[in-house]
């Protein structure tokens, strides 16, 4: 898709889309037919020319206009590119709302980089997030924020700003802090010295990602700054949580906590001594239970002081790989506002192998139990950028197809990604929306169930038991156990199964763990693609009303039954024919290396 952009105000641009948004809300329901659409784009065209005239205009008067800008400025407003708007017309108009395309970019690269702004606006990016106020401090200029802000706003790219909020983690026990942020020697690498450190459960001391005055009321003025700069959208990035890192039970264990905690529960020292063990065990009690609300209360707390004083602007928060209540992070209180759901594999070492795709798409499936799709933000990240290939990075887009995440949000620090990547990224880009456009808003149905329960959330070393994803068996995501099916558990969702905790509704429970592989409660099933094929086919005969696919190929799939639609996504690299079973039907479908599509099983 190619689209035109004017330097015309930004009012106009907001009422044009909100118009727009109102007009596909309806769009399932009222076909435009004959002359009506002929009608609509005519007046389209109209619109559309005067802007071109209005822009000729602009240029002849303008007489220090730079060359390159001038053939720019034409280019995107050449006939040939609006005729493609024309053909495509409504379909088009549809996939754009369904879809919109972040990129986070600091200043600081834009004034390097003198092509990439032009580069960005050609892609397909609809938004634009700059990087603010990072570890306590406005590192890059204000005026230079304003200035890129209002550069993006006159090419019809909308505008935001994020923040690092509490502070990247960084070790001070090490011999030299590593960078926090990806720029060694620019950006600091640890918060103001007057911010109170975080200490571990086990004592080392960390910068970040812990709460002590006066970081919340910095925090306001830092987005009432944002505010005064013309921002409406603030996300809390890079993460916002207590934990260090995945896996782990966090909190800030000072003196001061230590304190307000055995205070607020009514415990004495032997029960600090009680939690500690705990956390080493990684065993849930009634200390740890409430060690780890109270981490949820205080990093909830501070998200609603702050959304409270600027209450015009839009808070949104980015969650870590598989974040939960062990790392502060207790979901359900988010409900309403912008969330990144959390994703990890930044390189081709990890996400270039199923187990890496598969992880991902289960912590992405996860979070969108507490977020709408139309609030939901991926988290599309290379770190280094160039880490991960463009291939593997346009692969991550079927993440949040399979998620219904309305919002892809690509970042990788504070570099940029190569300039080249854009030539793989954009028809990517434009292919991923006008899919999600047909299965938007869908609820997938199938019988492999995905459950990530109370013991995985709260004490878990978020490992997930997610390859059964690429099996080519429709998958569904379920909050609590299901009455039929196959859901598959993760290890510390199988202990409790063990410890009698989680009681099964009547699904058949499956594990990935050796040492449960005798229970008769649970049928262990190696978590390997040759062991997930095989108990594939052990159970195929059942699968009679259900669309699968019937070669072992690592194929994720979800199942649409309202719109009688298959979304399929090659986790390989390489093309596939594969062939759907559905009852006595078979249908035949091609799909490139790490792409997907929709097929319509009719």
């Amino acid at each position: 898709m190619v689209t035109a952009h004017f330097f015309i105000p930004w009012g106009l641009v907001e009422n044009s889309r909100k118009s727009k948004q109102r007009r596909n809300k309806y769009s399932d329901s009222i076909h435009i037919q004959g002359f009506q659409k002929f009608g609509y784009e005519l007046i389209r065209i109209l619109f559309y020319g005067y802007l071109f005239f209005v822009k000729l205009q602009t240029i002849n008067s303008n007489k220090t206009m730079k060359r390159r800008r001038f053939l720019s400025s034409c280019a995107s407003i050449g006939a040939g590119a609006y005729l493609s708007s024309f053909l495509t017309g409504c379909s088009q108009n549809k996939s754009q709302s369904i879809r919109r395309y972040s990129l986070c970019v600091s200043t600081g690269v834009l004034d390097q980089n003198p092509d990439l702004f032009d580069v960005i606006a050609e892609s397909g990016i609809t938004d634009a997030w700059l990087a603010g106020w990072l570890n306590g401090y406005w590192y890059y200029p204000v005026e230079r924020i304003e200035f890129w802000r209002k550069r993006f706003l006159e090419k019809g790219i909308a505008a935001h700003i994020l923040n690092v909020p509490l502070g990247h983690p960084a070790d001070l026990s090490a011999s030299k802090a590593g960078s926090a942020l990806g720029i060694e020697g620019e950006i600091p690498n640890i918060t103001p010295k007057h911010w109170k450190k975080k200490t571990t459960s086990n004592g080392t001391l960390y910068s970040g990602v812990s709460i002590h005055p006066p970081i919340v009321e910095e925090n306001i003025e830092a987005m009432k700054r944002a505010k005064g700069i013309g921002f409406k959208k603030v996300f809390l990035d890079d993460d916002y949580r207590l934990g260090i890192y995945p896996g782990m039970v966090g909190g800030c264990f000072c003196p001061e906590h230590k304190q307000e905690f055995l205070a607020k529960y009514g415990y004495n020292e032997n029960a600090w001594n009680d939690l500690l063990d705990n956390i080493k065990q990684r065993e849930i009690t009634d200390t740890l239970y409430s060690w780890v609300n109270y981490t949820c209360d205080r990093l909830s707390a501070a998200y609603k002081q702050m959304q409270s004083a600027v209450p015009d602007i839009q808070l949104g928060i980015m969650v870590m790989y598989m974040g939960a209540e062990k790392s502060g992070i207790r979901l359900a209180d988010y409900k309403g506002s912008l969330m990144r759901v959390g994703e990890m594999m930044f390189g081709d070492d990890s996400f270039g192998r199923v187990k890496g795709k598969t992880d991902e798409l289960f912590s992405s499936l996860f979070h969108r139990r507490y977020v709408a799709p139309e609030l939901a933000f991926s988290e599309t990240t290379a770190y280094p950028p160039e880490n991960l290939s463009a291939k593997n990075l346009a692969a991550k887009l079927n993440v949040s197809l399979l998620s219904d995440v309305r919002n892809t949000m690509f970042m990788s620090g504070l570099t940029t990604f190569p300039p080249e990547y854009w030539s793989t990224l954009s028809p990517a880009m434009k292919k991923s929306a006008d899919l999600h456009a047909k299965i938007a808003g869908q609820k997938p149905s199938g019988p492999f169930k995905h459950y990530w329960g109370e013991a995985s959330r709260f004490i878990s070393t978020d490992k997930p038991n997610s390859l059964f994803l690429a099996s080519g068996v429709p998958f569904e995501v379920t909050d609590v156990l299901s009455e039929d099916g196959w859901t598959f558990l993760s290890e510390f969702d199988a202990r409790s199964v063990m410890e009698g905790k989680l009681k099964n509704r009547g699904t058949k429970l499956i594990h990935n763990k050796a040492e449960y592989k005798d229970v008769t409660a649970m049928k262990y099933v190696p978590e390997t693609m040759d062991d997930i094929f095989s108990f594939k086919r052990e159970i195929i005969s059942s699968l009679t009303n259900v669309p699968y696919v019937e070669e072992d190929l690592p194929i994720a799939c979800a199942w649409y039954p309202s719109i009688n639609s298959m979304l399929l996504w090659n986790l390989s690299e390489t093309p596939e024919k594969l062939t759907i079973v559905y009852g006595d039907k078979r249908f035949n479908v091609d799909v490139e290396g790490l792409n997907a599509e929709v097929i319509l099983l009719s």
